[in-house]
């Protein structure tokens, strides 16, 4: 009884130092640049000096992969297959889920990707500028209470390979999009996208078929 006693108490006292180290990590965190060298040589990629990376230890990145001047929040999981780029101003934000890229998959500038009911993307995917893709929604069924104060409800977003995004877009929760399918520059997707399908517009709504148009 005293052996589980001891344990216990080393358990807890272990559990409040992490807590501790966590939130000096993101009060001051280590300077940019040796976070950058740190997870250059430890994952093979190359990470500019000016990205600003939050618990970099949660953070896993495959070989050869790009981190431009971007922000990443890695309070949940992160995770980069090889080859992908997320170029300058884009913010990944695990906000404790989980964000997954594919390989050879491009994030262009100033996209927001959240990753609180679980995000991901597949290989050889191109997201375009400013685009914003948000796997979660605040309830709002109940009129008697706030909706900023409601729960928040997370059901995931799943995007397929080959996927073209393009800018200025908007993918809610609860959607997939499969594989092939392009979305116009300026549409809101709500629904899931069939495969091959090409979708514009708010909300967006099929105006074509890859697949259609390679047999005409």
């Amino acid at each position: 009884m005293r052996e589980i006693l001891i344990a216990l108490i080393r358990k807890i006292q272990l559990t409040s130092y992490l807590k501790k180290v966590f939130y000096r990590l993101y009060q001051k965190p280590a300077p940019r640049v040796l976070i950058a060298v740190y997870l250059s040589l430890r994952w093979k990629a190359l990470v500019s000096p000016r990205a600003d990376i939050r618990f970099p230890f949660m953070l896993k990145i495959g070989k050869h992969s790009r981190i431009g001047d971007c922000k990443i929040i890695c309070n949940g999981e992160i995770i980069l297959g090889n080859h992908v780029n997320i170029l300058d101003g884009a913010i990944l934000n695990a906000s404790e889920g989980t964000i997954i890229i594919g390989d050879e998959t491009t994030i262009n500038p100033y996209c927001v990707l959240y990753g609180a009911g679980g995000l991901t993307i597949g290989k050889n995917v191109g997201i375009a500028t400013h685009t914003v893709i948000i796997p979660s929604n605040h309830g709002y069924q109940n009129l008697d209470v706030p909706m900023m104060k409601q729960p928040i409800v997370k059901t995931g977003i799943h995007i397929v390979d080959n996927v073209w995004i393009g800018a200025h877009c908007v993918i809610l929760d609860g959607v997939t999009i499969s594989a092939g399918a392009i979305v116009a520059a300026g549409a809101v997707v709500s629904h899931n996208v069939a495969g091959d399908d090409i979708v514009a517009g708010v909300p967006a709504k099929v105006v074509g078929n890859r697949r259609l148009k390679a047999t005409t």
